[in-house]
């Protein structure tokens, strides 16, 4: 398991999407703005947050994957929405 703070995780994301020339910092910008919007939907569930892969503690939010390939996974999907002019669809259904 590869755990993360939020800020961590986010940057690792960054990271790895502006090594694509397709995607443009704009769209780098969106991922997180839409991402933060999503970890805070899942805050304001509270108990109801049935997302075992981000634990909300009282002056950290962490971010579990099960290793390096889940990231890729996420950047993987992200570059190809972006090429597909899907990034709405991307994150009807996002989950980590």
């Amino acid at each position: 398991m590869l755990k993360m703070e939020l800020e961590e995780f986010i940057e690792e994301v960054k990271g790895e999407l502006y090594g694509y020339e397709e995607i443009e910092e704009a769209q780098i910008v969106d991922f997180e703005k839409r991402f933060r919007a999503w970890v805070a939907d899942k805050k304001a569930q509270g108990k109801k947050n049935k997302n075992d892969r981000i634990k909300f503690g009282p002056n950290s939010i962490i971010v579990t994957l099960k290793d390096e390939s889940d990231l890729f996974k996420i950047v993987d999907r992200y570059l190809a929405a972006v090429v597909d002019e899907e990034t709405g669809q991307y994150w009807e259904n996002w989950s980590i």
